[in-house]
């Protein structure tokens, strides 16, 4: 056999033994590592039985991280999970060692198989179970998944929120505030009454209705003025 042979035979039971990426299933997660068994099966050259993989314990579960750790996109993995398993290379004080699956890690997050699939319709879609985040041009919307969504589109935004909206925070609305439905003032806390102040005229088509209606510092209610013929009249009657 020729030099250039036996190095080209060499090489390739090399490259044949060393081991890049296979897909994989996690069997169990704990304590930030998981067990992990390989779904691909492999046929060597000397053999042409199928050699299906042993589950490898201790493999890191990789995630997009950022900053340091600071930043980042995490999430519940489950027995199950599809993952992509991949050799690393660690090196010692000498050379790297070979791709095998002594050392490796399992990237999440690698599936076909999801409540939205790729290609989504949107530019960049968040989502738990029937919750979810979407991110495109002009519009970001939040969507609980259970009736309450939010969402930002061109220079306006929309609230949903059927089981109602709770702000506890000193609130300044700059701009006009129109009200479809009723408006009711429970007053501050302490069981004291609250109080309304407008520092404009107010227009009531309605009927006004109060205990008392106070004009110039003058009661409504127990106002008593002079008759035109000298006499006081009594205060107003119910």
């Amino acid at each position: 056999m020729r030099v250039v042979s036996q190095v080209s035979t060499i090489v390739n039971q090399e490259m044949a033994s060393a081991i890049f990426t296979l897909e994989a299933k996690i069997v169990s997660v704990s304590g930030g590592k998981a067990v992990v068994k390989p779904t691909a099966r492999r046929v060597f050259g000397d053999n042409d039985e199928p050699y299906e993989y042993e589950a490898i314990n201790d493999v890191r579960l990789l995630s997009l991280v950022w900053n340091g750790g600071k930043s980042g996109i995490s999430g519940e993995v489950k027995a199950g999970d599809d993952c992509l398993l991949i050799a690393i290379s660690h090196t010692d004080a000498q050379e790297p060692d070979h791709k095998t699956l002594s050392a490796c890690a399992a990237i999440t997050g690698f599936s076909d198989i999801a409540a939205h699939t790729m290609p989504d319709s949107v530019g960049l879609r968040l989502f738990h179970a029937a919750a979810f985040v979407t991110l495109d041009d002009d519009d970001i919307t939040i969507d609980n998944g259970g009736g309450a969504k939010l969402v930002l589109n061109g220079n306006g935004i929309t609230l949903d929120a059927p089981g109602g909206f709770t702000v506890n925070a000193n609130t300044q609305i700059n701009g006009n505030v129109g009200i479809a439905g009723n408006m009711s003032q429970t007053g501050g806390g302490g069981g004291g009454g609250g109080k309304a102040t407008f520092s404009g005229d107010v227009d009531i088509t309605g009927t006004s209705t109060a205990a008392d209606h106070n004009s110039g510092g003058i009661s409504g209610k127990g106002h008593k003025h002079k008759e035109n013929g000298g006499g006081i009249t009594d205060a107003p009657m119910a």
